[in-house]
């Protein structure tokens, strides 16, 4: 190559290498303004799953671990929650479950279990007030118990089914659903709460429980920690599965409703699903199909004719009113009555 030919090529490769620069420099400010963008918005926050083993349960005042569910109320314990200004009282009974009695599975009367999250514990109301309360206010033939713990993942509602519904000895179980309890089995540890949970994976088709896991790499846990770009990626499959039979997040899911409902058939107990949505009011196609395509029992407060007033949740809160209550108290009181016999 002769000296001229140096001198041409130079400029050249300078003016590649200022271009790949130019695009890197247009690229971090594109990847910074969309990261910007992105933490303005609830989807776009960084979001990170965990890993078992990933933290140790924190002490608390007014709840305890539990092995087989992730945790439950300090037995024999009163505490208050102040909820849109007014105090609320929490007694739980000497098993660590919100209740004003013991539940006593040799009770003459028909049983109805309930299992939830906190819509169905009966987060912002009093103890008189909530569904399961009501339900059992409605006939001096049953008697309700409530196995609702505020934090629990669809995950834990199965363990709760398993662990301590069945020693009950019920006539029926109804199981509240709220769309947030279906991310909430992806994760094995719940911040608000403190506690690690029982987790599951799919393996080949069947539900295993987690054990304790490697903690991802560098880069994916700084993208975790950091990243509202890789958060919305790590969200979509459950944009999705709230819509259609796919991915991991509704397949997980979906297992777990299929386990509750092949336990309960083992039992011969029938079992209700309740579907209860937030206050958004949104509906969840995905588990709709799911129910009505397999026959089970289903109630959908999205699918009710005419649609329930908005006063149904506490404004502030979100959590449902006592008009909520109410509402979802007499949707399975007229179901019972019409599906269970001497149950009404």
């Amino acid at each position: 190559m002769s000296p001229t030919d140096l001198k041409e090529s130079a400029p050249r490769f300078s003016g590649r290498t200022g271009n790949i620069v130019l695009i890197l420099i247009s690229a971090l400010l594109a990847i910074g303004i969309a990261e910007t963008l992105m933490r303005r918005a609830y989807a776009g926050r960084p979001f990170s799953l965990g890993w078992v083993g990933e933290h140790k349960n924190r002490p608390s005042r007014n709840f305890i671990t539990d092995d087989l569910t992730g945790w439950r109320m300090r037995p024999s314990h009163e505490f208050t929650w102040i909820t849109e200004k007014i105090p609320h009282s929490y007694k739980s009974n000497t098993q660590g479950f919100r209740a004003d009695a013991e539940f006593n599975p040799a009770d003459p009367r028909k049983k109805v279990v309930l299992v939830g999250d906190s819509y169905t514990f009966g987060a912002g109301v009093d103890y008189e007030n909530t569904f399961g309360s009501v339900i059992q206010q409605k006939s001096a033939k049953r008697v309700v118990y409530n196995l609702g713990m505020p934090g629990f993942g669809i995950d834990q509602v199965w363990m709760s089914v398993r662990h301590q519904a069945f020693s009950l000895h019920p006539d029926l179980i109804v199981v509240g659903i709220v769309d947030a309890d279906f991310e909430r089995s992806l994760i094995p540890y719940r911040m608000a709460e403190g506690f690690n949970k029982p987790t599951f994976k799919l393996v080949d088709g069947k539900l295993v429980q987690r054990t304790n896991e490697q903690p991802p790499g560098f880069l994916e846990h700084f993208l975790d920690e950091y990243s509202s770009i890789w958060a919305v990626f790590r969200r979509t499959p459950k944009f999705l599965g709230r819509k259609y039979p796919v991915g991991g997040y509704y397949k997980l899911n979906q297992a777990i409703l299929a386990a509750i409902r092949e336990e309960c058939q083992q039992h011969s107990l029938p079992v209700l699903f309740v579907y209860i949505p937030t206050s958004e009011f949104q509906p969840f196609p995905a588990l709709s199909g799911y129910m009505h395509k397999t026959g089970a029992n289903y109630i959908d407060l999205t699918e009710m004719k005419p649609v329930p007033p908005h006063s149904i949740y506490l404004p502030l809160d979100g959590h449902l009113s006592v008009e909520g209550h109410r509402y979802v108290a007499e949707q399975v009181d007229g179901w019972i009555r019409g599906h269970v016999s001497g149950l009404e």
